[in-house]
């Protein structure tokens, strides 16, 4: 009898943490601090729905790889963003294949000169303004005081963005963690 109610509770203590788990995730509790680096949008939100276009069509998730991307709204910290990124793209050795880095941008013109010493980083056009206000509404107001990177997963929805001045092995180490 006694080794009945012990396979019992052997048995069922894994569904009891299952089900225990899923209520409080389901109820909204999740921890207070987290051990990324990034900071997470308040929500994810869909980059595919903004028609967002590059050179020819709308931006399409087809290849599986994250875009790792900054939005051009300072000339002074753009230069500082697109090093950064380059730089973590190295960085990342084996993994580099995984991200394609990307501007976004609601004005190509001026851009396109920038990007010389960049080379296989894309520019897409945001030319109604939908990724601007998109980042406003789940950051903050104060999202585009200081230049982001931020992070797109390869199905289309923005992860997590990082301050330019954030320290770049931080960045890296959350990067490494997400792909």
């Amino acid at each position: 009898m006694r080794s009945k109610i012990f396979l019992a509770i052997l048995l069922l203590t894994p569904l009891v943490v299952l089900l225990i788990s899923t209520l409080s995730f389901q109820s909204g509790y999740s921890p207070q601090y987290t051990k990324n680096n990034g900071i997470f949008f308040n929500e994810y939100f869909d980059a595919t729905q903004l028609n967002l276009v590059d050179d020819i069509e709308n931006l399409k998730f087809e290849d599986g790889k994250w875009l790792f991307a900054t939005y051009a709204s300072k000339d002074a910290e753009l230069e500082e963003a697109l090093y950064l990124m380059r730089q973590l793209n190295v960085a990342l050795n084996r993994d580099i294949n995984k991200l394609k880095r990307v501007v976004f941008s609601q004005d190509s013109k001026t851009l396109e000169a920038k990007l010389i010493d960049y080379p296989r980083t894309q520019i897409i056009y945001d030319s109604e303004g939908k990724l601007f206000k998109k980042l406003l509404e789940t950051s903050n107001e104060e999202f585009f005081l200081e230049q982001k990177i931020f992070i797109i997963d390869p199905y289309g929805r923005a992860v997590m963005f990082f301050p330019v001045s954030m320290d770049p092995k931080l960045i890296l180490k959350d990067l490494k963690v997400l792909i």
